[in-house]
């Protein structure tokens, strides 16, 4: 058991200390040696909280946090620290990020660009069919969703990529030994499969109210942008765009007609600069210096591919645009199969070569 994670988890479980004063902690001093210094050498750390003196001077929490790496390790829940170059990196750039995170899926948060949609419980179908034609035409990008899994917009989201074969985080308000609202358990399942599902909670924590406000942080923490599909003037959605804006992350948000409530909010946020008008992907992806590309070959056409021609297919759909030398390690395809396979695409109109020995979908 990795001693620095076990001391790291367990001071996340000293009541009152709070994620701002751990990361301060943690610059002065590594988390195992909080369990070996003295009271006085204690006292001096917590000048003016000698109430978290106990804590340190007991094993409760080191034995706690022992038991939850047990429990992660036997139900499939992986335990990124703040430390872990597996953490998202967006992430921990934020003060407030928590210093540990739990994660069901074998999803990598490297480089792509991470899309956060969010928006009212109660959708109307006017957001509905935002979704479902904002989601199929970053199909062919090297972006990730990310949402919540509440009902409405971010269910909807969430489905779309499903749908879409887009890869999709979603981050809990609550710990990951259950699914919240129940209803959505089959699309928890599915979201692993080309995704993850994340908390920041340990399999015992209660799920309070306020563990659903906090979480819009860490949406809007991971991601390059956040999108506010409909809202009304209050509500957890606003509540994310305002930690978006102070990470200084780009929000945008879809206009809607003055009467309409859940409109209210996004036309709000827009007339107060506080995010861009959005009326589509092409939006979006010129922001980001994308160009929109056409929906995959393989789906328009129908082309017949061989097995290795699928592999690589599916390989740069996933990971986007990729060196000859990068699919001959995500493949482990020799170099003469490699260079047939890609010809044989090529001609097939399905990728396309470019200059440096990079191959990307046409």
């Amino acid at each position: 058991m990795n001693p620095k994670l076990l001391h790291l988890l367990a001071l996340t479980y000293v009541p009152g200390i709070g994620v701002m004063n751990q990361r301060k902690i943690l610059k002065v001093v590594e988390p195992e040696e909080l369990w070996r210094f003295s009271s006085d050498e204690l006292k001096e750390i917590f000048q003016n909280n000698p109430d978290f003196l106990p804590h340190f001077e007991s094993n409760e929490f080191l034995e706690l946090a022992e038991k939850e790496i047990e429990y992660c390790t036997k139900n499939g829940i992986k335990i990124l620290s703040i430390d872990s170059p597996k953490y998202p990196e967006k992430l921990k750039e934020c003060a407030d990020s928590p210093l540990v995170l739990f994660k069901k899926g074998n999803y990598e948060f490297d480089k792509k660009l991470h899309i956060g949609i969010v928006g009212t419980r109660r959708m109307t179908n006017y957001g509905k069919g935002f979704i479902k034609s904002f989601i199929d035409d970053l199909g062919s990008q090297n972006i990730a969703i990310v949402s919540g899994l509440a009902y409405g917009c971010d269910i909807e989201a969430h489905r779309a990529c499903i749908n879409y074969g887009i890869e999709n985080v979603a981050v809990l308000g609550h710990n990951l030994s259950r699914i919240s609202p129940t209803q959505h358990k089959i699309d928890a399942e599915r979201i692993i499969e080309n995704g993850a599902l994340l908390s920041e909670y340990s399999s015992f924590h209660s799920t309070e109210a306020m563990n659903f406000v906090l979480r819009n942080r860490i949406i809007a923490g991971i991601c390059d942008a956040v999108v506010v599909v409909e809202s009304d003037r209050k509500g957890g959605s606003l509540l994310t765009a305002t930690y978006a804006n102070n990470y200084n992350r780009e929000v945008f948000a879809v206009p809607g007609r003055i009467e309409d409530k859940f409109s209210s909010g996004c036309n709000q946020l827009i007339q107060s600069h506080q995010a861009y008008m959005i009326r589509d992907a092409e939006d979006l992806l010129n922001y980001f210096n994308l160009r929109k590309q056409k929906k995959s070959v393989q789906k328009e056409l129908f082309i017949e591919l061989e097995a290795d021609e699928q592999l690589i297919y599916d390989i740069l759909k996933k990971k986007g645009r990729q060196q000859v030398d990068e699919l001959m390690g995500h493949s482990e395809l020799p170099v003469f199969k490699l260079n047939g396979t890609l010809l044989n695409l090529e001609l097939k109109g399905v990728v396309k070569p470019l200059a440096g020995k990079f191959f990307e979908l046409s």
